[in-house]
């Protein structure tokens, strides 16, 4: 499968683009991966997904980082990708269907990390 091209970044991207589980899965080392599940409610995530606002800092991360938003079943992470567009980042990919697609795709998630 061939991946998806990366925006350019002289464009601005108007709107997230989703990647099916197979794709995202060949890009996961390309990217940062930032799980949005309500931390109340989540229990698996994306191997190397960083919880955002728990595990790493909007701050923290260039606008021009590739970056995989993620939460259970694509909806949250829609919006938040969208969010993150409006506030300038490039490069915004958004797992379709979330951690329910990558799961039922036959991936590997990992449990939570609950902050002590």
């Amino acid at each position: 499968m061939q991946s998806r091209p990366k925006p350019a970044s002289s464009r601005v991207q108007s709107s997230p683009i989703l990647l099916s589980s197979d794709e995202a899965s060949s890009l996961l080392d390309k990217l940062i991966v930032l799980d949005v599940q309500n931390p109340k409610y989540a229990t698996k995530m994306l191997p190397k997904a960083q919880r955002l606002n728990l595990d790493i800092e909007l701050k923290d991360i260039a606008k021009t980082q590739s970056i995989l938003v993620t939460c259970l079943s694509g909806q949250r992470s829609f919006r938040v990708a969208q969010q993150l567009i409006q506030r300038g980042y490039h490069s915004i990919y958004v797992l379709k269907g979330g951690v329910i697609a990558w799961r039922r795709a036959g991936h590997i998630t990992q449990l939570i990390r609950f902050p002590a």
